[in-house]
């Protein structure tokens, strides 16, 4: 398989939004709290495996400046957030801008 499209889907959040994500038929999921979201992302983010990891917003809000970073600076894994049970949150970026941010210029004017 080329290795451009052996990269796989990654979600790390609670427990509902891993179970949400396992009945869509995503398989590799991490449960995670405010305690180890940081020590989970930290190694994705060094796994060649991963493509795209998609973060509960509220734990990728409280995750400590230096993994907030490290993340805003990577293009690859493109980190994506997704509200949990509660919500969305005011400080999570819009899909768009993520998508920007990872192309560097604006798929969809």
């Amino acid at each position: 398989m080329d290795e451009n499209f052996s990269q796989s889907i990654v979600v790390v959040g609670d427990a509902p939004t891993c179970t949400g994500f396992r009945l869509a038929g995503v398989s590799s999921v991490h449960i995670a709290d405010e305690g180890n979201a940081g020590e989970i992302i930290d190694g994705l983010i060094s796994s060649s495996d991963s493509g795209i990891i998609i973060v509960n917003e509220r734990l990728l809000a409280r995750l400590d400046s230096k993994m907030r970073k490290k993340i805003e600076r990577l293009a690859k894994p493109v980190i994506i957030a997704v509200p949990d049970k509660d919500g969305a949150t005011e400080q999570a970026d819009s899909l768009k801008n993520m998508v920007k941010k990872a192309l560097g210029f604006e798929l969809i004017k």
